[in-house]
């Protein structure tokens, strides 16, 4: 009953609060994360999670977007607070850094990772951390090119990692290197920013 006397953004803010605490600690094997479980460690009723989520698949997805918003925050907030005269070939290698980190934190998050990118395919929108991850390229590249073409590049490069996350288990096979490896997607993404023209 206790439920009733709490505004109702609260309840959905303390559901998700709780769905993302579970995501993180099941290292992001979210097939084994129930709503009885969910609704435990909310300290609601599980009628109230299908009230305001509709789905447990759809509660996962906005909780998905949550960490990996938060991740690419972090990410953009460290990677592009360096000295903004840098030169053009530090800003480049700047660029295959902050791409690295990023794919690093997705092969450490597999499952989010592909629920994160898939759901952004499937459902595009501004908000979106697919949408969030393309304005932070985009920040951390210099300004010396015109914006539209900063902005393609931004697309192109974001693409690039999304579609090299999902085509790891082939990536031997279809380049050579495998993505699974460290070394290899750093230097993947090395190569990646030279050819585009990253700066």
């Amino acid at each position: 009953m206790e439920d009733v006397l709490i505004h109702p953004t609260d309840v959905k803010e303390r559901i998700i609060r709780a769905t993302v605490s579970l995501i993180e600690n099941s290292d992001g094997f979210v097939e084994n994360i129930t709503l009885r479980a969910i609704a435990q460690e909310a300290d609601v009723a599980v009628g109230l999670i299908n009230y305001h989520f509709g789905t447990k698949q759809n509660l996962i997805e906005i909780c998905v977007q949550r960490i990996i918003s938060h991740v690419m925050e972090t990410f953009s907030q460290s990677d592009t607070s360096k000295d903004g005269n840098a030169s053009g070939k530090n800003k480049k290698s700047d660029i295959a850094s902050f791409t690295g980190s990023v794919f690093t934190f997705l092969i450490h998050h597999p499952q989010i990772a592909k629920i994160s990118i898939l759901s952004d395919l499937a459902h595009p929108n501004a908000q979106s951390n697919s949408s969030v991850s393309h304005r932070a390229i985009f920040k951390a590249m210099s300004n010396e090119e015109p914006e539209e073409i900063r902005k393609m590049k931004a697309f192109l490069l974001l693409s690039t990692i999304q579609s090299a996350f999902l085509n790891r288990p082939i990536s031997s096979e279809l380049l050579g290197m495998d993505l699974n490896v460290k070394e290899d997607y750093c230097r993947f993404f090395r190569l990646i920013t030279e050819i585009l023209g990253v700066t």
